[in-house]
């Protein structure tokens, strides 16, 4: 009966000691601002790009031309080893639609290959694009040489998932945010596996002309535009303390029986 009742009194010191030490994880917030950005524009040659623009497009125009956006995010190097991520939000601003498109939905897709961005930086309002330079992606390449060549995507256009991570519908000007659990598990992959972190496509409504929109670039932030911002909410629980260490100790402790 001793016994059982030292064994009890271990459960309950134990269980006391863990429930304080996993109510002392701390909760955090950041915001992530992206790494690089861009948008690609379709044409037959690749020549077209913008890396360093003031604005991000997706779409189509009224030309019937697809424009697709890219973000990137270092996640990994701003969460801590071990936290568990419980929520994850992106926000953009959109700053032009085209009159009369009305709503359209714009998604998030992860993106499957890498890419890099240049220092293309089209003029006015940056619709057509400008000349791709050496680092740009473009409608064919994930990585342009400057000289009409470069790394190819496997697929014209980009390489993607098929499913979209997060869809927002978007018509109004202003602040956006897609948040889902698809987004909250590219952020929880990314965090885990930096060298799978190609970031998101930017999709806007390729299903007839017209509904190309127009948010605010990473680089939009010297002309005062809002930039694309990633919160993640994540938690760290501490290493057991004193407390519990001394609680475990005690509870699988052997006890010597009594003798006869």
């Amino acid at each position: 009966m001793r016994e059982f009742a030292f064994w009890a009194v271990g459960c309950v010191a134990t269980t006391a000691a863990l429930s304080v030490d996993l109510h002392s994880a701390s909760a955090e917030l950041i915001a992530l601002q992206a790494t690089r950005d861009a948008t690609i524009y379709q044409s037959n040659d690749g020549s077209l790009a913008n890396g360093a623009g003031r604005y991000l497009f997706a779409g189509r125009t009224n030309q019937n031309l697809a424009r697709r956006g890219l973000l990137h995010f270092d996640v990994a190097s701003a969460i801590p080893t071990g936290a568990q991520i419980t929520a994850a939000r992106l926000t953009l601003n959109l700053s032009q639609v085209n009159a009369g498109s009305g709503a359209r939905n714009v998604s998030l897709a992860l993106a499957l290959s890498p890419w890099t961005t240049g220092a293309s930086n089209p003029a006015d309002t940056e619709a057509s694009g400008a000349q791709a330079l050496a680092g740009d992606c473009t409608w064919l390449h994930s990585s342009a040489d400057g000289a009409g060549g470069g790394t190819l995507w496997e697929t014209a256009g980009g390489d993607f998932a098929a499913f979209a991570s997060a869809t927002v519908s978007t018509q109004a000007l202003g602040l956006y945010t897609w948040s889902s659990l698809g987004l909250l598990n590219d952020v929880r992959l990314f965090a885990q596996d930096p060298s799978r972190n190609h970031g998101w496509f930017l999709l806007g409504d390729e299903s007839t002309a017209g509904t190309a929109r127009r948010f605010d670039s990473a680089d939009s932030a010297l002309e005062s535009g809002i930039v694309p911002t990633l919160e993640i909410e994540y938690s760290v629980i501490p290493a057991p303390g004193p407390v519990v260490l001394l609680a475990l100790a005690a509870f699988i402790t052997p006890r010597r029986g009594r003798r006869a």
